[in-house]
C-alpha cells in the first residue's frame, strides 16, 4: 500500500467554493424567510387584536359598563380598558377608524381596525348592533 494520496485534505479553493455556494444560497433564501416571518407577525397581531376586541366586549357585558378599545397614537400597539398596552412587532402597523366602545348589552359603537405589514393588510370589523368581530383581507 502506498501512502500517496492518503493525507489529502481540502484545498483552499475547495473551501472557498463551499463558502461561496453557501453565501449564494443564503442570499436567495433570506428574503423568503424575512417575508415569511413578517407574515407570521402580521397574522399573530391580527389574532391578538381580534381576541382583545372580543375580550373587551365580554368585559363590558360582564361588568355592565362601557369598555373602550383603541390603537396607540403611533400605530405600534393597542389597549383596552382594564388591559395593558400591547405592542405589535416592529414591522406591523395598526390603524383604526375610531375608538371602539363596547356597551353592557353587547352592542358597540362599531368601527374597524387595520393591521398591515407592508405587503398584507387585514381588516377587523366590529358590528355596531351586535359587537361581533369579523376579519377579512383589506
Amino acid at each position: 500500500m502506498s501512502a500517496i494520496g492518503s493525507d489529502r485534505g481540502t484545498t483552499l479553493i475547495e473551501a472557498l467554493a463551499v463558502v461561496a455556494i453557501t453565501a449564494l444560497l443564503a442570499l436567495v433564501g433570506f428574503p423568503s424567510l424575512r417575508d415569511t416571518l413578517s407574515g407570521f407577525a402580521q397574522r399573530e397581531t391580527v389574532a391578538a387584536a381580534g381576541a382583545r376586541l372580543r375580550q373587551t366586549r365580554a368585559d363590558a357585558m360582564r361588568l355592565g359598563e362601557p369598555r373602550l378599545f383603541e390603537i396607540g397614537r403611533d400605530g405600534r400597539g393597542f389597549v383596552a380598558t382594564g388591559w395593558a398596552y400591547t405592542v405589535a412587532p416592529s414591522d406591523v402597523n395598526l390603524a383604526s377608524s375610531n375608538v371602539i366602545t363596547f356597551f353592557a348589552d353587547g352592542s358597540s359603537g362599531g368601527g374597524s381596525v387595520f393591521v398591515a405589514d407592508g405587503r398584507r393588510r387585514t381588516r377587523l370589523d366590529v358590528a355596531p348592533a351586535t359587537g361581533a368581530v369579523s376579519e377579512r383581507p383589506s
